[in-house]
């Protein structure tokens, strides 16, 4: 902020974007003429004392807070919606009707069968793929997490550079 002198002797608030253009003075009406930008070294400054502080510019610590904290919650978020188990491959009630539908011969015959194989049956191709997609869901949460736990901590270390370094005055 720059003080412009009007002939009437009151001073206009005037900034660098407002170079080369007129400005009316609110002390007596005039319009006044605003010096191009590299005539701007010959205005005074306005002091900035007991007025409102100035926001400090944007920075790069400022645009990494920015970017490491959106990348946190979007790697959060992903984790959440890929790390939700799919669905199962059977449903409860598709058995229940298929095991009710049967006769009681069919019944303890498909149970002998099943005693006599033991647990060492290879899985069925449904079984298969819900393995797999439960694996890569298990793993691509873990990737995301880390990922958004390194950003975030990326993030509280640019607000901390933010808050420690030195303040304009």
């Amino acid at each position: 902020m720059f003080l412009l002198p009007c002939d009437c002797s009151a001073e206009i608030e005037v900034v660098t974007g407002q170079a080369g253009g007129v400005v009316g003075c609110a002390a007596c009406g005039r319009q006044v003429a605003v010096p191009k930008l590299r005539d701007f070294s010959a205005l005074r400054e306005k002091s900035n004392a007991g007025g409102p502080a100035v926001a400090g510019r944007w920075g790069v610590a400022h645009a990494v807070a920015l970017a490491a904290s959106a990348v946190a919650l979007l790697a959060w978020g992903t984790a959440a919606v890929v790390g939700a188990l799919p669905k199962s491959a059977f449903s409860p009630d598709v058995i229940r009707s298929d095991v009710s539908a049967m006769d009681d011969l069919m019944l303890y015959n498909s149970l002998d069968d099943l005693a006599k194989a033991g647990v060492a049956r290879k899985p069925f191709r449904e079984e298969y793929e819900l393995q797999r997609k439960t694996w890569f869901a298990v793993g691509m949460s873990r990737v995301l997490k880390t990922m958004a736990g390194l950003a975030a901590v990326v993030a509280v270390g640019a607000v901390v550079t933010m808050l420690a370094a030195p303040k304009p005055s």
